[in-house]
Formats: structure tokens, sequence, C-alpha cells
């Protein structure tokens, strides 16, 4: 098993996409921000005029439960306070709430998986081992690393940004940053072997990409929601799947995660990894390759 997972990090790593996927996110998170502080700015100077309150003019306005509406397509919004110092914090809440970073995990996590069946490497790889369900695994366990990588490598992006674009490097309250940056790890590293192992199940990297898009563009709340018409007319009460879901969690977390707020959203990772990735390898060990 470890052997497979040297060989699939060590194609990851030798792989060109991971690497153009990596620069093309940096000038568009760049991009992103950078329209952020003109819009920040905007709002700071609307505020001072009106002599209002700052809250009331707000550009992220979560219910009051305390908690993000999701919604179509992929906004970034800061949630900041017109007038206050934008933080590290804010930037990468903005860019990961709106599903920004996992739309381009996703995209090198679909190419990755299905390159060695696209390309029938992998025939070479099945017939060499006990068990298939094994080479899933480690393929799950390399996308896994690359997600954390690019993760990480997104909270660099966002403190540069904060000290060039905003004039001071603030970190934000790490009391609430570390339970949400971990939260959100968790959630998207599940989100990426889901998509691994939909890759692995359907034989298609152009499916999978669409599939992938769509759910990163929250496009199946129109599934969700005539699920939850469905069940409400048998007789199952109020039913909100997508806050039961991956990208809901990750779109949904509050900015200051309470205890049942991360265990909810590690549980959920949880449960769809242990299930997605028990499937893929459960399909890929029964397929002839």
């Amino acid at each position: 098993m470890l052997n497979m997972i040297k060989m699939e990090t060590y194609r990851m790593l030798h792989t060109r996409s991971a690497y153009v996927i990596l620069i093309v996110l940096t000038g568009c998170v760049l991009f992103t921000n950078i329209m952020s502080r003109d819009e920040y700015r905007a709002d700071t100077r609307k505020a001072a005029e009106a002599s209002v309150d700052m809250v009331q003019v707000s550009p992220s306005s979560p219910d009051e439960s305390g908690e993000e509406t999701p919604n179509l397509g992929m906004t970034v919004t800061l949630p900041t306070t017109p007038g206050e110092q934008v933080t590290v914090f804010d930037l990468f809440a903005a860019n990961i709430q709106g599903r920004f970073i996992a739309l381009f995990i996703a995209i090198f996590t679909i190419l990755f998986s299905g390159a060695d069946m696209s390309s029938g490497y992998v025939k070479n790889t099945a017939g060499q081992v006990r068990s298939r369900a094994a080479l899933v695994a480690a393929k799950a366990v390399a996308v896994m690393v690359y997600t954390v990588f690019t993760i990480l490598f997104f909270v660099a992006i966002e403190a540069i940004s904060d000290a060039l674009l905003f004039g001071a490097l603030a970190w934000g309250d790490p009391g609430e940053f570390l339970p949400y940056l971990g939260a959100q790890t968790a959630l998207h590293c599940t989100f990426m072997v889901v998509l691994c192992a939909l890759t692995v199940i359907i034989r298609s990297s152009v499916l999978s990409m669409v599939l992938g898009v769509l759910l990163c563009q929250n496009l199946a709340i129109i599934l969700y929601g005539g699920a939850e018409t469905l069940l409400r007319r048998m007789g199952a009460g109020d039913v909100d799947i997508i806050s039961h879901t991956i990208t809901g969690k990750i779109a949904m977390l509050p900015l200051a995660p309470s205890a049942s707020d991360v265990t909810g959203a590690l549980l959920t990772a949880a449960l769809f990894l242990v299930l997605l990735a028990g499937l893929g390898a459960l399909v890929f060990q029964k397929r002839d390759v």
C-alpha cells in the first residue's frame, strides 16, 4: 500500500497540470482580491458619507442564525465591516465560501484521477497488485495531499495580498481562523475524494468535470429543492438537504464556528469520505480494466 501511495504521489508531483493550476489560481486569487479591495473601499466611502451604522452597509450579511445562505454560481464577497482592517481570515473565507478554490482543486483532481485510465496505463498497475481497491485508496491519498498543499499555498497568497493590497498583515482571530481552516480543509479533501471516486466509477473525465463544475457552482440546489419539496409532500416535514452535503457545508460553515459546527462538518466529511471512497474502490475492484 505504501509503495502505491508513493507511486501516485510521484505521479502527482510530475503532473504538469498540478503546477499550471497553481499558477492560474494565483493569478485569479490576486485578481479577485484587487476587485474586493476596490469594492471594500467604495463601501467604506459610502459608509463615511452617509454616516450610517457600519453593520447596515456591510457587504456580507449572514442570516440571523449566523450562517451564510448558499447561492447559485460563485461569489467572492468580503465579510469585513467597512472601515475595519481586512484580515487574512476575511480574504480566505471570502474565496473559500464562494467555492472558488474548490473549483481549481477539482479540475486537477479529475484530470489526475482519470489520466491513467484514459492513457491505458492503469492496465499495467492493476495487474501487479493484490487488491485493485488499494489503487483507488492511493489515488485518494495523493489527491488529499495536493488539496492540503493547495490550501496552505492559498493562505500564503492571501497573507501577501493582505499586506500589499490592504496595507497591513493581520491574520484575524486565531480562535476562529484555525478551527475554520481545519474544518474547510477536511471538507475540501473529502470533496476531492468524492470527485476522484466519481471519475473512477464513471470512467469519463469529461462527465466528471461537468459534475464537478456544477457542484462547485451549487447548481445541485435545484435538485435538492425538488427533493425537499417531494419529501415534504410525503409528510417528512421540513428537510434541509444542502446543509448536510459537502458543498453546502463549505458554503455555510459560520465564520466563527462553534464546536458543534466543526464537529458537524467533520462528521459530514467522514461520512462522504467513507461512502464514496468505499464505493469507488468496490467498483474498481470488480471492474474489468
